[in-house]
């Protein structure tokens, strides 16, 4: 049985969406490839300082990224790709069901 769910409308690179339970949260999040030469020009970009490099590779603080996408935009070696927080129809947030 389908629940009515309540629409949202579609966010573009560098804002927040709003799910049903009033949480703001972001888009997308960037996820670094193997591409990665460690220039560190995205952390440079980054508004939120979110990313930062460790153990000599590029890390992503997911916790205070905003998922602006600048990062990937300005990366040189288009490493690091943003995949989509949420699945499904574009706007719509499912509704996770409490379990008893």
């Amino acid at each position: 049985m389908l629940k009515k769910l309540p629409i949202i409308p579609s966010a573009k690179a560098n804002s927040m969406v709003e799910a049903p339970s009033g949480i703001v949260w972001r888009e997308q999040h960037p996820v670094i490839s193997g591409k990665c030469n460690q220039c560190l020009i995205c952390t440079l970009y980054c508004p939120e300082g979110a990313l930062v490099s460790e153990k000599g590779k590029v890390d992503v603080n997911q916790n205070i990224c905003n998922g602006c996408g600048t990062c990937g935009v300005e990366c040189p070696q288009k490493a690091i790709d943003m995949i989509p927080e949420f699945t499904g129809d574009r706007g719509i947030f499912p509704l996770k069901e409490a379990k008893s």
